[in-house]
């Protein structure tokens, strides 16, 4: 793993603060000694403004203007190397940025006032960290944002930042987080959706945790379906020591996409992991595993759980969800409770139970959600099956600004395959999932 980069400054933050001795009497001016009192003086310590460095608001905007230019390969020299290890080469981002902005024409890019952040954290590796980042927040005006696909994603471009870093040998500014240009941000659909076939299997995830106790639910078949669901913490580590043993590497879903619209090539054994829910054991006994060996997630919580505790089972909280979001995974939507089967479902229906829901994710993140795991299991075997009766389905999801759906299928077979980013079919991971199960998908012996 790269070693932390860090500012060649050190900046101290001073409190106002008074000295007094005996009583104090606080004003809005600040502190001041009693009256009567010449004896007591207050002493206010002198405040540092922080202010980013010449080159680093510099790289900033020129790394932007290039954006506007659609200059992609003058960009590259500019990036930092855990900026640039993040791509499969300079021509390869090149080509997949031309191919994505060619019918979504930028305007402009306003680059906002600098915050310098402690770490930053690569989008899709929790275990590389940088220190001491100017992050700037950034506003980007498409052309024609109305005519962008899905619906709204002009605006998600500014829910993105650019971070910077000076390296501490050269004293150079480079750019770490690349904002709209980076490999996770939003997903915007092409003009025509390319014919593209690739093996990436998508694992589900619900608990990480001991088996539950019986008495968790009042039925067998409840309490049964929650031991199915269950991985014990042992066997999530085998499982991710083999993919590492292997040389896989975890991706995004929005990675995923530039592969699938883009053409951008994915790297040796790519696959994708979820967790449904948004269930506590995963975040206790699965991203500290997740974290060390570098492998990136998706987490689907439901909006009404967040923070909750139903029976025995407690859900991460806003803030658990926030610091995921902003420490290298990624968080979608598994809408209000999980308890409504929506296939088929009218606008309605469909409103209350997703494009709420999207909003309220997006507020607690302060990241763009596009997908959704659909609740329930999908009505059909195979996971082609099904397009034309949801058909409305997708439609009105695309209308709310989602690109993507994924499915709980009833099979995990070879020929479970998908022709739509609307039915990504998953494989369920559970209590009698052995290695042989990922040996046969990834086809690869351990090393």
């Amino acid at each position: 793993m790269p070693a932390l980069i860090a500012l060649n400054r050190r900046v101290r933050r001073h409190a106002l603060a008074c000295a007094l001795a005996g009583c104090a009497v606080l004003v809005v001016s600040g502190c001041s000694s009693p009256p009567k009192s010449p004896q007591v003086t207050s002493r206010v310590a002198p405040v540092r403004i922080i202010t980013a460095p010449p080159e680093v608001l510099a790289l900033a905007n020129t790394f932007e203007d290039q954006f506007v230019a659609r200059d992609y390969a003058g960009q590259w020299n500019e990036l930092a190397p855990q900026a640039q290890a993040l791509w499969p080469s300079s021509a390869a981002r090149v080509a997949m940025l031309t191919r994505k902005f060619a019918h979504a024409a930028v305007a402009s890019v306003s680059v906002g006032g600098p915050s310098l952040v402690s770490t930053w954290t690569a989008p899709e590796n929790p275990s590389l960290h940088v220190a001491n980042v100017w992050s700037f927040p950034v506003a980007v005006d498409f052309a024609d944002a109305a005519a962008l696909r899905p619906a709204g994603v002009g605006a998600l471009f500014s829910m993105t930042s650019v971070q910077i870093v000076v390296d501490p040998l050269s004293g150079l500014a480079e750019t770490l987080g690349e904002g709209p240009e980076s490999l996770d941000a939003p997903v915007i659909l092409p003009a025509v959706v390319p014919r593209v076939s690739l093996d990436v299997p998508i694992l589900m995830y619900h608990l990480v945790d001991q088996v539950p106790p019986r008495s968790i639910e009042p039925s067998t078949y409840g309490w049964e379906l929650e031991v199915g669901l269950t991985t014990l913490p042992a066997a999530f580590d085998a499982q991710m020591a083999y993919l590492m043993s292997i040389h896989a590497t975890s991706i995004s879903l929005q990675h995923l996409a530039d592969a699938l619209l883009y053409g951008l090539p994915l790297p040796p054994h790519p696959f994708v992991i979820t967790f449904d829910d948004g269930r506590l054991s995963p975040w206790t006994n699965a991203v500290p595993i997740l974290r060390q060996d570098g492998f990136t997630a998706v987490f689907f919580p439901c909006t009404g759980l967040i923070g909750g505790k139903v029976g025995p089972q407690t859900y991460m909280t806003a803030a658990e969800l926030h610091n995921l979001a902003r420490t290298g995974f990624s968080v979608e939507d598994h809408t209000v409770n999980d308890d409504t089967d929506f296939f088929s479902a009218g606008p309605h229906t469909l409103d209350v139970l997703t494009n709420r829901t999207k909003d309220v994710l997006e507020h607690v993140i302060g990241a763009p959600v596009q997908f959704i795991a659909y609740t329930g299991l999908w009505p059909w075997p195979t996971s082609s099956e099904g397009a034309t009766q949801e058909a409305s389905m997708f439609a009105t999801l695309a209308s709310y600004g989602y690109v993507g759906g994924l499915q709980d299928l009833r099979i995990d077979a070879d020929a479970v395959v998908s022709t739509t980013l609307w039915q990504l079919p998953r494989l369920r991971v559970g209590l009698t999932t052995g290695l042989g199960f990922f040996e046969r998908w990834f086809g690869v012996q351990p090393s």
